[in-house]
C-alpha cells in the first residue's frame, strides 16, 4: 500500500464515512419491509466495512456499540419510547444490531478524518 500523505487519508476516510453511511441508510430506507433482505444487506455491508477497517480497534468499537445500542434499544422500546414498523426480536429489527455497530463505526471514522484535517 502506498503511503498517502495525512490529509489524503483524513479526506480519505471522510468520503469514505459519508459513503459508507449513505448506503447504509439507503439500503435501510428501501429495504425496510424486508427483515430478511435487510439483515441479507447490512450483514455484507457491515462485512465490508470490517474489512476495509479492520484495526483492533475497529472490531471493538463495532462490536460495542453494536452491543450497546442493541441494549438500549431494546429498553427504549419496551418501555414505550418509540416502536418500530418491522419488529422480530424484542420489539427490534433483527438487523439492528448490525446497522448500529456499521453506522457508528463510518462515523467514528468520518470524525476521525475531520478532526485529522
Amino acid at each position: 500500500m502506498r503511503h498517502r500523505p495525512e490529509s489524503q487519508a483524513a479526506l480519505h476516510d471522510v468520503l469514505l464515512g459519508t459513503g459508507v453511511f449513505c448506503v447504509l441508510a439507503t439500503t435501510i430506507v428501501l429495504l425496510w419491509r424486508q427483515n430478511a433482505l435487510l439483515l441479507a444487506a447490512t450483514i455484507g455491508i457491515a462485512l465490508l466495512v470490517l474489512r476495509l477497517w479492520h484495526e483492533r480497534h475497529d472490531a471493538a468499537f463495532f462490536l460495542v456499540l453494536a452491543g450497546v445500542g442493541t441494549l438500549a434499544e431494546i429498553v427504549f422500546v419496551q418501555c414505550g419510547v418509540w416502536r418500530y414498523a418491522n419488529p422480530t426480536l424484542f420489539g427490534i429489527p433483527v438487523w439492528f444490531p448490525l446497522a448500529f455497530g456499521t453506522a457508528g463505526l463510518a462515523c467514528e471514522r468520518l470524525v476521525s478524518g475531520i478532526v485529522r484535517r
